[in-house]
């Protein structure tokens, strides 16, 4: 190579490296942030709202404020935006707002236009610097950059953009919300039924994924925090679901001859056990496990057929890692304050019950008629207050319908 080769070589890299390293002009979305004014102009935003913000995975996600029923969410994504946009547009798209909680998803563009890990890093520290120093006692939690088909080559940036951002949230005990290890496969790829056609954005089954992280990632780390405190039986018996089991506090006293584990968490749904299956179940190498839970996604509004396709998909993921596993589901269970959706509910445990027919693994435990008076409603002398969770008699029952369907 000669001197001027050297030379044009020596320009090339460096002009190469100037480009990759720069942020992209934020100008670009200003007319994105002049319609959030006039979004608020139009309709105020709710107090102590909580906001969505970052790239086009947040600002497609139509379906936020029906997943997020009870809180105040505003959804303040701009698509094709890199974490230095939101950055720059903090105080515009966030600060303005005085939120008591921020979720922010952006990097993969900064990451696909050429910047580094390292910078992706600097441009979350900046924003988590700009919006403490504006607003110290909101939350910020990071939701992971998201692996996805069509930019799968630059997977390893993620995984450490991500490792970065995970360390820099534990260092300032900021929540991160780990989603990309729920997006892949079996074969370590992205699931592709997860995204939509352009294999880049998310579909509605990915928005569900998630959905289950921001709300039920705490309880999982909780989880691992009583397994490193006390170690789990060998071989035990796994109890998931939802509250009716995380309030099963008898649990243990009521089966003492056998290896018992309550994994319930409450409120959650059947799909929140299938996405988490690997940490509330197959972890353990459980001989059974006993899921109760259906009630809370027919309460959401989703169909007997969603509910079903649910735990369809839970029992194959289980199966799938441990073949011999006895999986037994618990009828969803009539209750005075949910007495109207009874029909559905029916027709849930009718689908189930159906499927367990086919395989010698599975179990149907019907405590339904065990929990309805000779009126044909609900006993109601075995429900506290809220009319929804059981007493100490409605547990009673359980114990023997239960107890005789455990192995």
């Amino acid at each position: 190579m000669n001197y001027r080769q050297f030379v044009v070589l020596f320009f090339l890299l460096t002009s190469a490296w100037a480009y990759a390293a720069k942020p992209a002009d934020p100008a670009r979305f200003e007319k994105d942030i002049l319609a959030f004014a006039a979004a608020d102009a139009a309709q105020a935003p709710p107090k102590d709202a909580v906001v969505f913000v970052g790239a086009s995975n947040i600002r497609r996600w139509q379906s936020l404020p029906e997943r997020f029923k009870n809180l105040p969410v505003l959804n303040r994504g701009f698509g094709g935006s890199q974490l230095s946009d939101v950055v720059h547009y903090a105080e515009r798209c966030v600060i303005k707002y005085q939120p008591k909680q921020i979720y922010l998803n952006a990097g993969g563009n900064d990451l696909h236009a050429g910047r580094t890990p390292e910078e992706v890093l600097a441009s979350f520290e900046a924003f988590v610097t700009k919006v403490k120093t504006a607003l110290p006692k909101t939350a910020i939690a990071f939701i992971s950059i998201p692996p996805s088909v069509s930019r799968w080559s630059e997977v390893e940036q993620v995984k450490q953009a991500n490792a970065l951002i995970a360390a820099s949230c534990a260092k300032q005990r900021l929540d991160f919300i780990e989603v990309f290890s729920l997006l892949l496969g079996a074969d370590g790829t992205p699931r592709p039924e997860l995204y939509v056609e352009d294999k880049l954005h998310f579909s509605e089954a990915g928005y569900d994924v998630v959905t289950s992280a921001i709300r039920w990632q705490k309880e999982m780390l909780a989880f691992g925090k009583q397994d490193a405190q006390k170690a789990p039986p060998e071989r035990p018996i796994v109890f998931t679901g939802s509250s009716s089991i995380r309030m099963w506090k008898t649990l243990a006293t009521d089966f003492p001859d056998l290896p018992v584990m309550n994994r319930g968490f409450g409120g959650s749904e059947v799909f929140d056990s299938f996405n988490y299956a690997h940490l509330l179940v197959i972890k353990y190498q459980p001989r059974q496990v006993v899921m109760y839970a259906g009630g809370n996604d027919i309460n959401a509004g989703k169909t007997p057929q969603r509910v079903f396709a649910d735990f369809k998909a839970f029992v194959a993921k289980v199966h799938a890692a441990l073949p011999e596993c006895r999986i037994s589901y618990i009828s969803s269970a009539p209750n005075p304050k949910r007495w109207s959706q009874t029909e559905k509910v029916t027709e849930t445990n009718r689908l189930v019950e159906e499927f367990t027919k086919t395989d010698p693994r599975l179990q149907f435990i019907n405590v339904h008629p065990h929990m309805l008076g000779a009126d044909g409603k609900p006993k109601p002398d075995i429900f506290l207050a809220d009319q929804l969770h059981m007493n100490a008699k409605g547990y009673a029952i359980w114990k023997e319908v239960v107890g005789s369907c455990l192995k």
